[in-house]
């Protein structure tokens, strides 16, 4: 299941989406743990995978991200529906954090530490929430583990 946005300009148009039920659970704050360092590195680790981004490397990004994410899209597919969303946004003016929540064994997906990093961000062409989920790897390192957007 794939929410759409309702908002003019980005009506008809699929957010993306990794962990759906992680950024479910934290809206609702399932599950959400208090854990000061891991939110910190959390954090830092989306400041690269969202710069390649906004580059528009669309397809570095999909190679930057976790095996979780990698195993949900084809790098194509990742790729057409990144251009397809981002591209209408127009130039990024801003990105401020919004908050980060840890949550551990989110129901749906692999056991392990994840971490849903919200930013408030304000584009030539409207202004968004975007949802940066990361997935705490095996040798301790952070990687994105799905990306959603909402329009604000």
């Amino acid at each position: 299941m794939r929410p759409e946005t309702r908002s003019s300009g980005l009506a008809g148009r699929p957010r993306l989406t990794g962990i759906a039920t992680l950024a479910v659970l934290l809206a609702i704050g399932g599950c959400a743990q208090s854990d000061p360092v891991a939110e910190g590195a959390a954090f830092e680790a989306t400041k690269p995978w969202l710069a390649i981004m906004d580059a528009g490397d669309y397809e570095q990004c999909w190679e930057e991200a976790s095996p979780l994410f990698r195993d949900q899209e084809s790098q194509d597919g990742w790729a057409a529906k990144a251009k397809g969303y981002r591209d209408p946004l127009g130039g990024l003016k801003s990105r401020q954090l919004n908050v980060t929540r840890v949550i551990r064994d989110p129901w749906g997906a692999p056991a392990g530490l994840y971490a849903a990093v919200v930013y408030d961000s304000h584009w030539d062409n409207g202004v968004i929430y975007e949802t940066v989920n990361m997935q705490q790897q095996g040798d301790g390192r952070w990687l994105v583990a799905g990306y959603q957007v909402k329009q604000q």
